[in-house]
């Protein structure tokens, strides 16, 4: 009898133990609310949903996502999402980017770039005065074939599950914009290094594929880097080696607001009597704005962003309430 209450006491005593040294340690590791855009500078080997989930482990959050998918051998800007930043995502769609790369002359393969296997060869290697003028072709609205080894959805499968397996299949052309295309620098007979800046949907591997038959010679790509994303650059980004030694202060420190991909987009201030109808995803009537229409609006409060949604007759409809500020004041 006396060793089973002494059993029972020492359980007991060890499940107080070890609850305060959990909640201890729990304060002490506990990082702050975050709600904003961190930009990792993405090595070569790894895939953009992999990086999400390294800083998933980091920020203690389930609320983590990108914009705009890296491929794995790719370098360079990869936006992540954190917290309420996700409900944004949507808006690095239209951003356009920035890439640098090369363009190697002679030989195509099935996946477009250096990892694939060698599907073509010719010896013929195009001048620079050839190249400057294909070029030309590729600036502007110009359609493009995306490449099997893609994300993109056939009969409701992904391109590159398909290509994995072996499965004959054909994507269709689509509509992208490249805005500027330029010469870096010519390497040698082979290789040309390529700056680009497009929008959405553009894949670089594609591009050198088309330069390629377009010059008669075939190209793959190689050395693809993202070197600006819309307001992001190499300036303000975490290398992902660096994510795990960084300390609270040096992560608040590369936090980018909510805001950055806001600002553009017609927003007003909200009156501190409509904090609450505003938060529970009502709408409410804008005095200063007189019969205004629009289909993309934002409302903030002491510059914290409060909603997203749509302006009609001057009246704000929210689509997407972001809980930073009721946060911050809990």
């Amino acid at each position: 009898m006396l060793f089973k209450k002494l059993l029972k006491y020492l359980k007991n005593y060890q499940k107080i133990k070890v609850n305060y040294n959990l909640s201890d340690m729990y304060h002490k590791l506990q990082l702050p609310y975050i709600n904003g855009w961190l930009v990792i500078d993405k090595p070569s080997g790894i895939g953009s949903t992999n990086i999400v989930n390294l800083v998933k482990k980091k920020v203690r959050s389930k609320k983590v996502g990108h914009g705009g998918t890296l491929d794995p051998d790719a370098t360079g800007l990869l936006p992540i999402a954190i917290g309420e930043a996700t409900k944004t995502i949507r808006f690095t769609e239209n951003l356009l980017k920035t890439y640098e790369f090369t363009v190697t002359f002679g030989s195509c393969t099935d996946t477009d770039d250096s990892s694939g296997k060698i599907i073509g060869i010719s010896e013929k290697r195009p001048s620079m005065i050839s190249v400057r003028q294909a070029l030309k072709k590729f600036k502007g609205e110009i359609q493009q074939l995306p490449p099997k080894l893609s994300a993109i959805k056939f009969n409701g499968r992904r391109a590159y599950d398909l290509f994995h397996k072996g499965l004959e299949f054909q994507l269709s052309p689509r509509k992208i914009f490249i805005s500027e295309i330029e010469i870096i620098e010519r390497i040698d007979n082979e290789n040309i290094n390529l700056k680009i800046i497009c929008g959405k949907g553009c894949y670089v591997r594609s591009l050198a594929r088309d330069l390629g038959n377009e010059l008669g010679c075939f190209a793959h790509a190689r050395n693809i880097r993202r070197t600006e994303y819309g307001p992001f650059n190499l300036k303000k980004c975490v290398h992902l080696d660096a994510l795990k030694y960084l300390k609270e202060d040096d992560l608040k420190a590369n936090i980018f607001t909510i805001n950055i991909l806001l600002k553009d987009y017609p927003n007003f201030e909200c009156a501190t009597e409509n904090l609450n109808i505003i938060s529970n995803g009502n709408p409410v009537k804008i005095i200063k704005m007189k019969n205004e229409n629009y289909d993309l609006a934002w409302t903030h409060y002491k510059n914290i962003p409060l909603a997203i949604g749509k302006i009609e007759n001057s009246v704000f409809y929210p689509f997407r309430v972001l809980n930073i500020y009721k946060n911050i004041n809990n």
